[in-house]
């Protein structure tokens, strides 16, 4: 599965940084083995494991759930993307935020060694990418929120992990689906999640203003 391979490019990229540290020790003449645990990893590895696993994207779509799959756009994204981690949505973020987002892995995509057959994007093919993540951006809710009990709420919580949406985004019947998926990535994310009140306030105004549509 991909999270298999997954796992070993993370596996590779901790036992190299890991790797180094451990040469800086021998230097000392010493090792320190009270920090050895289980899988043969001391503590610096399974904190370099456990970081790089909290900041993989949240689980993802499917290459059909994308917007027009049989676009070079799409299938660009779901070939490259889904290399390392799970296909994202391009609605995971706003026009705004994807260019510096994808800026990044390619970043780390040209940084990983040769041996791992990580494919990267030509200087075309990142156009493409860019563009059809940007077209298909998450929709933001612009200068100003509409009008509506829980909007404090909805703004402090939700922009928290990215650009606030625009609450007519989705149907009335939808953001209660939206949301809870919502609160399982801040839980997969260590982001504190809102209170049950809050989450009443947030739910209450985002199909409030749905609902006007």
């Amino acid at each position: 599965m991909r999270w298999n391979s997954l796992r070993g490019v993370v596996a590779v990229l901790v036992v190299i940084g890991a790797g180094a540290c451990r040469e800086q020790g021998n230097t000392a003449g010493r090792t320190d083995t009270s920090t050895v645990v289980q899988h043969g990893l001391n503590q610096r590895d399974e904190l370099l494991l456990a970081a790089a696993n909290v900041a993989l994207p949240p689980p993802g779509v499917t290459p059909a759930d994308l917007a027009e799959p049989s676009s070079i756009g799409a299938q660009l994204v779901a070939k490259n993307c889904a290399q390392c981690h799970e296909l994202p949505s391009p609605a995971m973020h706003s026009a705004t935020d994807w260019p510096s987002i994808a800026r990044r892995m390619w970043l780390r995509m040209e940084l990983l060694p040769p041996r791992l057959g990580v494919n990267v994007p030509t200087a075309a093919e990142r156009f493409a990418i860019l563009d059809y993540l940007t077209a298909n951006a998450l929709k933001v809710s612009g200068a100003s929120l509409p009008p509506g009990s829980g909007r404090e709420s909805f703004s402090q919580i939700c922009s928290r992990c990215h650009a606030l949406p625009d609450p007519r985004v989705h149907s009335r019947e939808d953001w209660p689906t939206v949301f809870a998926r919502m609160e399982r990535n801040m839980e997969r994310m260590k982001v504190p999640r809102p209170t049950r009140e809050q989450t009443t306030d947030i739910l209450l105004y985002l199909q409030t203003v749905a609902s006007r549509q």
